[in-house]
């Protein structure tokens, strides 16, 4: 496993913090004049990756609606090892490839905070 990966058991004792969620997808998804350095692209994109995999261990719907099943079937597609950039990748891919773990993520936390506020509602 990858330095910096997250684990299936790390992931299971893991908690959601919406905040460090948002925190992270902002920083992945910022209009800016120039492309971050590569070090806070790799950074950000580990931070993403922790958080898309903990998101993605909660209870969303997956048996009952089809939008969250195509929604981690996206996700599994992103995290697939072999769609990674390398270190020996352009710095424009693995831009991109931080843009679009964020981009997911937000998705992944809009369907968490919807199914949290459903539960809330329901109990």
């Amino acid at each position: 496993m990858a330095a910096g990966s997250v684990t299936s058991s790390e992931v299971a004792g893991a908690s959601i913090v919406l905040e460090a969620v948002d925190e992270a997808v902002e920083t992945a998804l910022a209009i800016r004049l120039s492309m971050p350095e590569r070090p806070v692209i790799d950074a950000t994109t580990r931070d993403l990756v922790g958080h898309l995999r903990v998101l993605m261990a909660e209870e969303l719907g997956f048996d009952e609606d089809p939008a969250v099943q195509a929604l981690f079937r996206e996700g599994y597609r992103v995290l697939d090892l072999t769609r990674r950039p390398t270190e020996q990748s352009p710095h424009f891919i693995a831009y991109q490839y931080m843009r679009d773990v964020g981009a997911l993520t937000r998705r992944f936390a809009d369907v968490y905070r919807a199914t949290r506020k459903k539960d809330q509602n329901d109990g």
